[in-house]
């Protein structure tokens, strides 16, 4: 029953999907969550692009971001300004590289990195990981670290919304987990109560 549930899955997320798509069965799998909800999430934080980073714009001083744009006009690298974000999209994983050595050399207090936006503020767990910033330009790495840090979520809030919400910064105020909700929809795969079951233990 459950073989055939994840052969299913894998043959389902691989549509219209990049050729690594068995990652959200392997890591949902190994920390007992939804891998769909893995993959909604992903949708929701970088719309699957696994060398974007985000700087949050409101934490950043006048000096930095005159800085922060300078680099990236003379490295020619392509970005956005939106509201609370500057969201920058190289073209190869050594240009990322070269702007999150950038970003943490000169200490930009909070950016986030690759597939599931990865906040900097994680940086000494990671260390613990010895799990370099650069390295969660790596999907299956950047995956797996998300996938732990969901799953504390959940353990300290023991609520899909709160715990979800908590994954984007605030379990309460945040309309986070409403985005992912609608990308969970998009799957076709929810019943009427679905969303209880978005977190669920591999025995």
């Amino acid at each position: 029953m459950l073989m055939g549930r994840v052969l299913w899955l894998l043959v389902f997320l691989a549509v219209g999907a990049h050729a690594a798509a068995n990652i959200w069965i392997r890591t949902g799998e190994a920390y007992g969550i939804e891998p769909r909800l893995l993959y909604a999430i992903s949708k929701v934080e970088s719309n699957l692009r696994p060398l974007v980073i985000s700087v949050n714009y409101k934490k950043i001083t006048k000096a930095q971001e005159d800085n922060l744009y300078f680099m990236l006009k003379n490295r020619n690298i392509s970005y956005n300004t939106y509201s609370k974000v500057v969201e920058i999209e190289s073209k190869n994983i050594v240009e990322a590289r070269g702007v999150i050595d950038f970003l943490d050399h000169n200490r930009y207090p909070s950016f986030d990195i690759g597939l599931m936006q990865i906040n900097n503020m994680h940086k000494e767990m990671l260390a613990g990981m010895k799990i370099p910033l650069h390295e969660l330009l790596n999907e299956s790495t950047n995956l797996s670290v998300a996938a732990n840090i969901l799953w504390e979520c959940y353990k300290k809030h023991r609520s899909n919304d709160k715990a979800i919400n908590a994954y984007n910064g605030s379990s309460v105020g945040n309309s986070y987990y409403s985005k992912v909700s609608a990308e969970l929809r998009k799957l076709l795969l929810l019943h009427e109560n679905g969303s209880k079951r978005l977190f669920y233990r591999i025995i």
